[in-house]
């Protein structure tokens, strides 16, 4: 990942000085040769090197999003994983024909392989010799998590500049357990979790055996038994199932020698599951009056339908009127022909794949969920969303419709261009239409989530920006024109030696060659430094517009200049407003003006060589200061490229490094010029 701050990337250049970078083929680039673009008024990126034949270079990658690497983070995490195991694995990124490079990864090895499914673009195979591991936004219905147990998921976190792959264990009525790679092991099974080991455990924990007369078995202390007791209560309500919570009320019922506090808390969650029966039995009976319903209607598909949910919620302990609707709708289910039978296996495949696109149809509007305008950049994402909601038809809510209309809308419009200048710019600035004041975030002003924060500043905002330097270039194309119209400027008539030996600076150093003659072009040519025209005493005689620093207060570091958090020199805005005041002069100005009003009051006495009375200084109340403008940054006051030692700390193992010396001349270079 490249940088996007300016001096980030300078410290990226350095680390990596030598090496080329290139528009990978597994990432759907080109293949050509990058170069790193180090900008100041906007993010940092790669770019390609222009065509030798002057043409437009043409690259057909598309997505340049944080996550559209994952596949080659996947593999390289997986390979060095294997290699820890002794093993060598191959990989390969076609998944099947239609999908997009990079949705699914192959990984084989003599012992195993493994499918990683990280978008929805093909459906996992269950039963074909690969495991699948599947991505967050890849559905899974209830059916698969019943019968398979559990099932393998993955997500990569961004840490730094690097992603990092966590695996996740979904197991049906529990939540998503995730741990390091480094926590997985390869078993008989497959991919195993610490969370997978434990579902083993508990499935195939053998039963205990009976109590018997003539051998004495080790009962656990009650106060155990009964924590385990509340437990498998919770378990049983999760899975809805009513016989195991009427045996493990039973058995909470019959404990005792527990205390009073414990035996308090086992008869409310008895009471609870007493409650929670009541409303299982009333949905119970409402389940088989649909059945008689539809069975009297002759809808052999609702018939269908709610067989399998019978099967799965009410298969036991059914009752004589319970079991005779189900023979009914059983024996009238079974009285269909083929053709209406696979057209009501067509129905149910239909109904599957509208729960799926409604499922994928909250997914896109939680993506979407921090934007209010249709931009090239959510092209994708709206097109998934109104094909998804197209199919999921009346699965959605109305609330969900209703945010569905609106991207409808914004779709019919079609979209816009997103401006992109950086936020560091653009929140100096009040937004004109959400009204964000300044150093705010801009909000959204329509939907649902009307009024929360926006991912982005609006375009009018950022416009005002683009507006702005395109008004500076123009001016300062418009200077160029008028001074190349007037003509070579003409040669300044030369001082005298000691003239010119007053008036130079005292910092000025002697140079020679070409270099000399350089430094000597661009000095004349590059007008002096506001803080060179303000006497330093003067620097923070005012306060600050930009920052709101008090009279005698530093100037925040808001722009990043230096590495403390007051800035070493003020504000331009200030050092104007210093040169604007009107009880300012310049330095020389001010000792002449003194001297002529000397010279006035007390003419010299007669004999003696007149010489004006010096100027006394002025006393002023000691000011904080951060440095001198001709401060030179040294090794010791910079962060370390190399081994990331923070200023005043030294460099480990040994001595200073030689790139935290250049860094430290480099900053000052850049700082003063």
């Amino acid at each position: 990942m490249l940088p996007m701050e300016a001096i980030e990337l300078d410290v990226f250049r350095h680390r990596y000085e030598g090496e080329t970078f290139w528009c990978g083929t597994l990432l759907g680039g080109c293949g050509g040769r990058l170069t790193t673009k180090l900008y100041t008024d906007r993010a940092c990126h790669f770019a390609h090197h222009p065509d030798p034949g002057g043409l437009p270079h043409v690259c057909g990658r598309r997505s340049r999003g944080v996550n559209s690497a994952d596949h080659l983070y996947v593999r390289s995490a997986a390979a060095a994983w294997l290699a820890d195991r002794g093993e060598e694995a191959s990989f390969e990124y076609t998944g099947s024909a239609g999908a997009p490079l990079g949705s699914v990864i192959d990984i084989r090895w003599p012992r195993g392989a493994l499918r990683v499914h990280l978008d929805q673009a093909v459906a996992p195979v269950w039963d074909d010799g690969r495991e699948p591991v599947l991505g967050l936004g890849v559905p899974v219905d209830r059916d698969t998590l019943i019968r398979r147990w559990y099932v393998h998921r993955i997500r990569l976190d961004s840490v730094g500049t690097a992603r990092h792959v966590r695996i996740g264990t979904e197991a049906f009525a529990r939540p998503i357990e995730w741990f390091a790679l480094d926590e997985c092991e390869m078993t008989e099974r497959g991919l195993s979790t610490p969370a997978i080991e434990k579902i083993f455990q508990a499935r195939t924990a053998p039963q205990p055996s009976l109590w018997s007369p003539g051998k004495a078995r080790k009962v656990p202390e009650p106060e155990a038994r009964a924590q385990a007791l509340l437990r498998r209560l919770v378990y049983a309500r999760r899975i809805e199932s009513v016989p195991l919570v009427k045996q493990v009320c039973t058995d909470i019922e019959n404990l005792t020698g527990v205390g009073k506090e414990l035996q308090e808390q086992l008869e409310a969650a008895v009471r609870h599951a007493r409650i929670w029966r009541v409303e299982q039995d009333e949905a119970r009976r409402k389940l088989f009056a649909k059945l008689n319903r539809a069975v009297e209607e002759r809808k052999p598909g609702r018939v269908c339908r709610l067989l399998v949910r019978v099967n799965a919620t009410a298969a036991e302990d059914r009752t004589d009127a319970e079991l005779a609707v189900y023979e009914r709708a059983s024996t009238y289910f079974e009285s269909l022909d083929d053709r209406t039978r696979d057209a009501v296996k067509a129905e149910a495949d239909t109904e599957k794949e509208a729960r799926k696109a409604a499922g994928r149809v909250r997914t896109a509007l939680q993506r979407l969920r921090g934007y209010d305008a249709y931009t090239f950049d959510l092209r994708p994402q709206v097109e998934e969303l109104l094909q998804s909601a197209a199919l999921a038809g009346d699965l959605l809510t109305r609330g969900e419709a209703r945010r569905v209309e609106v991207w409808k809308k914004r779709a019919a419009r079609g979209p816009q261009a997103q401006l992109h200048v950086a936020r560091r710019y653009w929140i100096q600035r009040s937004c004109p239409r959400c009204h964000a004041e300044q150093g705010t975030d801009c909000v959204l002003i329509e939907g649902p989530h009307s009024g929360k924060s926006r991912k982005g500043g609006h375009n009018e905002r950022l416009q005002l920006i683009v507006d702005e330097r395109k008004a500076a270039r123009q001016r300062k194309k418009a200077g160029q024109e008028v001074e190349a119209s007037a003509g070579p400027p003409r040669p300044a008539p030369e001082a005298p030696e000691h003239a010119a030996s007053a008036t130079r600076p005292l910092l000025e150093r002697p140079q020679s060659g070409r270099k000399g003659q350089a430094h000597a072009t661009r000095m004349n040519a590059v007008a002096p430094r506001l803080h060179h025209q303000v006497p330093r005493g003067d620097w923070y005689r005012l306060g600050c517009p930009r920052c709101h620093a008090g009279p005698g207060k530093l100037c925040e570091n808001d722009d990043r200049v230096g590495p403390n958090a007051k800035r070493q020199l003020p504000h331009d805005e200030r050092l104007r407003r210093v040169l604007q005041s009107d009880d300012h002069s310049a330095p020389g100005e001010q000792q002449q003006g003194t001297r002529d009003k000397h010279q006035r009051q007390a003419p010299p006495p007669a004999g003696a060589k007149a010489q004006p009375p010096r100027q006394r200084r002025r006393e002023r109340e000691p000011q904080e200061t951060a440095g001198s403008a001709t401060r030179t940054w040294h090794a010791k006051d910079v962060t370390c490229p190399k081994c990331q030692a923070r200023p005043n700390s030294p460099c480990t193992p040994h001595g200073p490094h030689q790139e935290r010396v250049k860094w430290a001349k480099e900053f000052t270079r850049k700082l003063w010029g």
